[in-house]
């Protein structure tokens, strides 16, 4: 019997459970994925588009050219609700029966509430919304005489990577006298102790010196309460200049999770056990961003990586796989990878399980590390449609999930 499995997200986790399943049961279901976009964005490469160095164009893949040829059904939609009852994905175009579903739904910038945040600041999601913010520093750059502050709300890999391509930007453009003279500024504000609080603390003295040596004003401890247009206020009573402000300060569920009939942490993220289905209904799966992992000893600790992501695609697969054919599900085990971060194009860091590496080279690896993933979303989909026309391949597929796992 034909099962169908939906997916609802296209990014790092959608696409790999959708080309996963596809490989391990390519007669066995029917595999749609929904999102609301046309195109799979490349986000890790976002914050190169506002220097200039890549383009919105070269990081956004058509899901049409990707998962056409493996048989993969692409549905232009937005998940809405659902009815565990039925089995039904209400989208807001279409209604979708399913026998199993994932959800890898992402997750959507998170003002705390602080007023005029979302009204004046620019979000950094998506490849429009970094050609958005370069389009406005360019203009302001172009004015010799018209100050260009730009303001960053938060000190994590986003708002590290993005004022590391200010300053390249800055320096392309001629700019850099007016950087030290305070009519060009990059305030970086943090409002914990440090800047990358997830990465060890050599990796945070490095990023921040690297920073601070090369003009951009790091402010740590510092509190954004309130957006104005054209300005920030701080939690120390201070006024900063903000002629463009990027909003780089944290993340939160999507609406849509929020309201599902489905158990959650206290934040809000979808509750999923290791097995990375719901407590709730087994047959709904859960993966990256959106989700909290409950393992034997509690929640795991996982950051929101796209490895970790594409891990737990595999792994929902493989489940989902295991459930048609009647084998016990396996357990999700995070893999501890390396983390890449570029500061422009002459600095980069390195870090895996409290080891630090830094200098240029770093940007070359992570460069390369990108330009694989790129080609294997072009290639992926060919080199499926001709495995499922391969008699037997589906044992040697099975046996490589395992394996990978």
């Amino acid at each position: 019997m034909n099962r169908h499995v939906v997916i609802i997200g296209g990014g790092f986790g959608g696409l790999e459970a959708a080309f996963s399943l596809k490989e391990l049961l390519p007669s066995a279901c029917t595999v749609t994925l929904v999102d609301r976009n046309a195109f799979h964005f490349f986000i890790p490469s976002i914050h190169e588009i506002v220097s200039g160095k890549t383009s919105a164009e070269s990081i956004r893949i058509p899901f049409a050219a990707m998962l056409g040829p493996t048989g993969i059904r692409f549905v232009q939609d937005e998940m809405l609700a659902l009815d565990r009852e039925s089995r039904e994905v209400r989208c807001r175009n279409t209604t979708l029966q399913y026998d199993y579903l994932v959800l890898g739904a992402g997750a959507e910038n998170n003002f705390f509430g602080i007023a005029g945040a979302e009204e004046f600041s620019y979000c950094f999601r998506r490849p429009d919304d970094a050609e958005g913010i370069r389009n406005e520093v360019m203009r302001l750059l172009e004015d010799p005489v018209e100050p260009c502050h730009i303001v960053l709300a938060g000190g994590g890999t986003e708002g590290v990577e993005t004022a590391g391509e200010l300053l390249d930007l800055i320096k392309k453009e001629g700019r850099e006298d007016d950087l030290k003279s305070g009519l060009v500024s990059i305030d970086l504000i943090e409002g914990r102790e440090r800047l990358l609080t997830t990465f060890p603390a050599k990796a945070q003295d490095i990023a921040e010196q690297y920073l601070r040596d090369r003009g951009v004003n790091v402010l740590t401890r510092h509190a954004i309460v309130e957006v104005r247009n054209n300005a920030v206020l701080l939690d120390t009573g201070e006024r900063r200049h903000a002629a463009v402000l990027v909003w780089t300060g944290g993340i939160q569920p999507p609406a849509m999770i929020r309201t599902l009939p489905l158990q959650k942490d206290r934040h809000g993220w979808l509750l999923v056990t290791d097995r990375l289905h719901s407590p709730d209904d087994d047959r709904i799966y859960g993966i990256g961003d959106a989700v909290s992992i409950s393992g034997a000893e509690g929640p795991l600790p996982l950051q929101r990586l796209a490895h970790h992501a594409q891990d737990q695609a595999r792994v929902a697969a493989l489940n989902i796989a295991n459930q048609l054919e009647g084998r016990d599900l396996v357990a999700y085990s995070p893999k501890n990878k390396p983390q890449l971060i570029s500061l422009g194009r002459e600095m980069g860091i390195f870090a895996q399980e409290g080891r630090v590496l830094s200098g240029p080279w770093v940007v070359v690896l992570k460069k390369a590390v990108e330009r694989k993933y790129l080609m294997a979303c072009l290639s992926r989909p060919v080199s499926s449609a001709l495995g499922a026309r391969i008699p037997g391949a589906g044992f040697v597929r099975r046996l490589r999930m395992r394996l990978f796992r």
